[in-house]
């Protein structure tokens, strides 16, 4: 894991999913709130920029004090979706255990806003995962802490079932004059003026089987984002082929949004791959073999699933792709697998 920078916190703007509409609900301005804050307006609509931990955590805390919402981030929590993760959600999704998903998270955090330390804690009764904000700017932590870990519990109740409930929730600071948007989004009333920031689960919880879990394909993950963070000097080919990772299952991955994301123009992502021995197509195509080769071992996976996780349009484009780089179809190919 790289090294923390203690002056600069960086996180994706992931971070701001929902921000701009929540904030225009209540009567703020999302892009002027950006651009006193020094964020890129791209990052209200892009979430794999990278952009300071401060400056989100002050976007927090303005629209907290302005909408005279206390319960802002709470709010901005109940939009998260495993999938605002990244490449880090679709590993803990294919994890064995609810403990083995809560572990990639902590692992990976770096990768999601590394201005936040997360820990798990066992005792033989409970599990506790902890949250601390280490970089929060001037207007202090309480917004930046809610959206923490409010996000945490919408991403485990979309790995245990609408049906789980936190043991508790625990937070250092004051209760808000509304509790109501917090029971939404806990299911239970969280304790505040607590010693920690945190989530408690039973041991049952951690301990529950991920029934959907493809090792594999989580495996096959993994293997890209750990040979880029053990990577000093990122080559174009890791660099590149980390957003590819990230892009294909939205649905608009190009060399256009890779060359943004990098802060350069198409031209120069082709050139370096040239360079390299390869173009932005062949490498697309590299990447999507490999993850279908994965995503189709898992036999409940449906090929329209397979489909979109890969960014076609639907499963017919797969087919016609995969007929195309394997030989044969799909449900061929399927057929002759272990």
């Amino acid at each position: 894991m790289p090294k923390r920078n203690p002056g600069f916190h960086l996180c994706r703007a992931a971070a701001l999913t929902g921000y701009a509409d929540l904030a225009r609900a209540h009567g703020l301005d999302p892009l002027r709130l950006a651009s006193e804050a020094g964020v890129p307006v791209a990052a209200l609509s892009d979430p794999d920029l990278k952009i300071p931990a401060t400056a989100v955590a002050w976007m927090l805390e303005a629209a907290a004090e302005r909408s005279g919402l206390q319960d802002f981030a709470i709010r901005l929590a109940e939009t998260r979706r495993l999938s605002n993760m990244g490449a880090v959600g679709l590993i803990a999704r294919e994890q064995p255990s609810l403990r083995k998903s809560l572990e990639v998270m902590v692992q990976y955090q770096w990768m999601q806003n590394d201005a936040l330390l997360v820990h798990i804690e066992e005792t033989p009764e409970i599990g506790v995962v902890r949250i601390d904000v280490v970089a929060a700017g001037q207007r202090g932590t309480r917004q930046a802490t809610d959206l923490a870990i409010g996000a945490l519990c919408r991403n485990v109740r979309a790995l245990m079932g609408e049906r789980w409930r936190p043991e508790a929730v625990c937070f250092a600071h004051a209760a808000p004059s509304d509790l109501a948007a917090s029971r939404r989004l806990f299911g239970v009333t969280p304790l505040f003026d607590q010693d920690f920031d945190g989530v408690v689960f039973t041991r049952a919880d951690f301990d529950a089987p991920i029934t959907s879990a493809d090792p594999a394909m989580a495996r096959q993950i993994e293997r890209y984002v750990e040979q880029i963070a053990a990577r000093p000097m990122k080559s174009a080919r890791d660099e590149v082929g980390e957003l590819i990772v990230l892009l294909l299952p939205t649905g608009v991955c190009n060399a256009d949004r890779v060359a943004r994301h990098l802060g350069v123009d198409r031209r120069t992502i082709h050139r370096r791959l040239a360079a390299e021995g390869t173009s932005f197509s062949e490498l697309t195509d590299e990447i999507r073999r490999q993850l279908a080769q994965s995503l189709m071992a898992n036999s409940v996976r449906t090929l329209a699933a397979v489909a979109e996780h890969l960014g076609f349009s639907g499963a017919s484009a797969f087919s016609h792709w995969f007929q195309r780089t394997h030989g044969c179809s799909p449900r061929t190919y399927r057929r002759t697998l272990p």
